[in-house]
């Protein structure tokens, strides 16, 4: 019987990945320490080196690790339905609202998943559905990548398709796992009245996540028609609109010894301030007490680009619900399986200046 050469560190890397595999809530270092029993030093080792190439991802510093992008790449070569209608499912536990995972059959689209939200009596989608191409949101999806006309280049533009169903709005984005052709639509319906900028903006955010889970490099839907790039100013409204889209903040300020430092900040928008609050043991709360005037930057990576930068002091105050108020809108805000725990210092940012901007720079040689 021939000896196999077996190699410890990819045998430990393997029974990591499959741990995690079956827990899409995520895992902490903690427990995976525990049920597996490596020395602390290996496992950060095999973490760290899993997390570089992408095969995990940690929610934040010290957040739970999940299959990365590189895992679900992978994963889509092979089986390109279920690693879609996995991670649809991982995506959709976070809203409110009931989604639907559709793609193109024919002259028609059809339903393949469906999660009901806290409102299942009300645009629910089943298994199996099936809605014609001309006459769906989902279905302008497709027909947009082909067609030209007012209607075709919005929907090429905004990256989301929206139609009346009488008291009803129903919206969809394209899933697009090479960045710019749509291979599969993620939909909602809901009645008109809770139809907000921010629940468009949380499901473009989906769409771009599962896209670049898929293997994208870059979430450009239809790979965005140059004339909606054009650079130009946002206004007061379109900044306040922008600002209750699920984003991730970068603040920017100065330590206690001058250097500059950037961190990634989840942060709640209720006019006429920004609320953010920091995790157990950050650091940067001892920053912000040492230098109080800081930035923050808000972009959104795919088209149409808009950016928005805030200039302020950050004041430690008590959100006027709690910790526990400001955790839970959090959650909310960032379709989190939990609200973070915690919470205990938190800081209001009131706005001295606002700037925001969409597009792109025009090339010199225009």
């Amino acid at each position: 019987m021939a000896y196999i050469h077996r190699v410890p560190a990819v045998e430990r890397a393997l029974r990591i990945l499959e741990w995690i595999a079956d827990r899409p809530e995520g895992v902490s270092p903690a427990a995976l320490q525990a049920r597996l029993g490596f020395s602390r030093t290996g496992l950060f080792a095999l973490l760290n080196t899993l997390k570089a190439h992408g095969y995990l991802e940690q929610a934040g510093p010290r957040g739970p690790y999940r299959l990365g992008p590189r895992w679900w790449a992978l994963a889509a070569q092979a089986h390109p339905e279920q690693a879609l209608r996995e991670l649809f499912r991982a995506q959709a536990r976070g809203f409110a609202e009931s989604l639907a995972l559709l793609r193109p059959a024919g002259g028609e689209v059809v339903v393949l998943e469906a999660v009901l939200g806290v409102h299942p009596l009300v645009g629910r989608w089943a298994v199996g559905d099936r809605l014609p191409l001309e006459g769906s949101a989902p279905g302008w999806i497709f027909l947009a990548a082909h067609r030209t006309g007012p209607r075709w280049g919005r929907i090429r533009r905004e990256g989301i398709a929206r139609r009346r169903l009488g008291a009803l709005i129903e919206a969809a984005v394209p899933i697009c796992p090479d960045g710019r052709h749509p291979v599969a639509a993620l939909a909602v319906r809901l009645p008109a009245s809770r139809a907000r900028p921010a629940l468009y903006e949380a499901l473009r955010a989906a769409a771009a996540r599962l896209s670049l889970r898929l293997g994208a490099p870059a979430y450009q839907p239809y790979a965005a028609e140059p004339e909606g790039l054009s650079l130009r100013r946002l206004r007061p409204e379109e900044i306040a609109a922008f600002l209750e889209g699920p984003w991730i903040a970068r603040l920017v300020g100065l330590r206690a010894d001058g250097r500059p430092y950037a961190v990634p900040v989840w942060y709640l928008w209720e006019r006429p301030a920004l609320w953010i609050a920091a995790l157990p043991g950050s650091r940067w709360p001892g920053y912000i007490r040492a230098h109080p005037q800081v930035t923050l930057l808000i972009d959104e990576p795919w088209p149409p680009l808009r950016r928005v930068r805030v200039e302020g002091r950050a004041l430690p105050e008590v959100f006027p619900q709690g910790p526990e108020g400001l955790a839970a809108r959090l959650a909310a805000r960032y379709q989190l399986d939990s609200p973070p725990l915690g919470l205990q210092e938190m800081f209001r940012i009131l706005p001295e200046r606002m700037q925001g901007r969409r597009g792109l720079i025009p090339s010199p040689d225009r």
